[in-house]
């Protein structure tokens, strides 16, 4: 096994890493220190693109047959009336 100063003269020297280079490294270094502290939060990345359209749902109860009431009626009637200019009489 190559010492931590054997290995740093050659890679200066232009030496291409080898597996067992690096094998060779992790034995040097020692035990893996504890976990360090959180770091701070980074800023908010850009907006994604916009994802692909979804399946349609399924289809919705029947609702009632939509008639007015009575009520509802004359009212709509009378809004008519008014702006179409009709008065009762003529």
């Amino acid at each position: 096994m190559a010492t931590k100063a054997e290995l740093k003269e050659r890679l200066v020297k232009g030496h291409v890493i080898t597996e067992q280079d690096v094998q060779d490294l992790i034995d040097v270094a020692g035990e893996q220190g504890p976990e360090g502290p959180q770091g701070e939060q980074g800023p908010r990345g850009e907006k994604g693109n916009k994802g692909a359209v979804g399946e349609q749902g399924p289809a919705g109860a029947d609702g009632e047959d939509g008639f007015p009431t009575e009520t509802q009626w004359n009212e709509l009637i009378a809004r008519v009336d008014t702006l179409e200019g009709n008065t009762e009489g003529e």
